[in-house]
């Protein structure tokens, strides 16, 4: 995308319940259909809806969401933005012919409290008339990290009294797309996590698939972080999680010691054996803020001089190349975020801690600053 989401709203205009062509809802929905086209770009649109509050970002963010169906592999429906009292509250509809229809629901701190009993009543009878009667049908509550009532919706679906409900957070959709757009889930995978089926095989069968996949653990005594060792292919990725003094602003940091002085002294994270080589890949991710920078690592200075204060601190001192900051920090996947927050030590003292990740969870981070960049 080369403009933003709010740069879209300022042209389409005010986003409502109007009917027709060039109604300003379906001039939005237009160019959500024609310009995000993979998960990637959902991502972008859905973390823009999310840094501005308001009702206009709202309603983008509920078709963004709608719209990241179309990544698992459904035919996507928009709803309304506005329901009445009591009615079900239905932000649009996922299709998959013949096998699951999907009554998605967001839930934000701007959404009223959901009312179960409707949105369980749609899924039995069906908002509208539904041409195959035998499809089998679940309403899925998307939840944002403010969203107020998910405890309580926890609560009420563990009782069993709505077997039909699925409970989801905004990031675990956003990482089930990834996850297909990386050939580690298919459709029918999808469809098997949001309607199980009573034979647990095929369920079975999908853990075992990640299982393999999945990257080598390191053993380490309970309550430690787990760091997974990333597969090495032409240099090792990392991220390194910073913590900066309070009195340190992120941006005088990032331009000051990454972008001008091209250093970064760190430590590796408990339990990982091996240090950072020449050639290695490194994402810079400070906390509260998000990643910020990636660059490739073009040695170690090893002469004693104290480069950066209380180097003594660090077990590794980095002299970067090709270092490419963003112009604002990304969050392509909270998972990694959280992973690196994880990494950092108990306490508020400055830190910078190296984690290996995958190649491919390199490339998510700079694929999203790339596109972010593009607005």
């Amino acid at each position: 995308m080369n403009v933003t989401v709010n740069q879209v709203l300022t042209i389409v205009g005010r986003l409502d319940d109007s009917p027709g062509f060039d109604a300003a809802r379906e001039r939005f929905r237009r160019f959500l259909n024609e310009r995000v086209t993979d998960a990637q770009s959902a991502r972008v649109v859905i973390q823009q809806c999310q840094q501005i509050s308001g009702e206009q970002n709202q309603r983008a963010l509920q078709d963004a969401v709608v719209l990241t169906g179309k990544f698992l592999g459904f035919d996507t429906t928009f709803g309304r933005y506005q329901r009445d009292p009591g009615a079900a509250p239905v932000s649009g509809e996922w299709e998959s012919r013949r096998r699951l229809h999907v009554t998605v629901n967001l839930c934000t701190h701007h959404t009223a409290a959901i009312e179960l009993d409707a949105l369980a009543k749609v899924v039995r009878n069906g908002l509208n008339p539904h041409p195959h009667a035998d499809t089998s049908r679940v309403a899925l509550c998307v939840v944002t990290p403010l969203y107020p009532a998910q405890g309580h919706i926890e609560v009420m679906l563990r009782t069993r009294t709505y077997p039909d409900v699925r409970l989801i957070s905004l990031g675990g959709i956003l990482q089930m797309a990834d996850m297909v757009a990386a050939g580690r889930l298919t459709h029918n995978d999808v469809l098997q996590v949001l309607n199980p089926d009573v034979n647990l095989d095929s369920v079975v069968h999908l853990l075992d698939r990640s299982a393999i996949a999945a990257p080598h653990v390191s053993e380490h005594p309970a309550g430690d972080v787990v760091v997974p060792e990333a597969e090495p292919a032409g240099g090792s990725c990392w991220i390194v999680a910073i913590r900066l003094d309070p009195l340190t602003p992120p941006a005088q940091f990032v331009a000051s010691v990454i972008e001008k002085r091209r250093i970064l002294a760190i430590n590796p994270a408990p339990h990982v054996q091996r240090s950072i080589q020449p050639g290695d890949l490194i994402c810079a991710c400070i906390t509260g803020e998000g990643f910020v920078a990636h660059a490739q690592v073009a040695g170690a200075i090893t002469d004693g001089n104290p480069v950066v204060r209380d180097a003594e601190r660090f077990k590794q001192m980095l002299r970067l190349t090709d270092v490419t900051v963003y112009g604002m920090p990304v969050i392509p996947a909270p998972e990694l975020v959280r992973r690196a927050d994880l990494s950092l030590p108990e306490g508020a003292a400055p830190a910078a801690v190296a984690i290996p990740v995958s190649r491919r969870e390199f490339e998510l981070v700079t694929r999203s600053a790339a596109l972010s960049e593009s607005r």
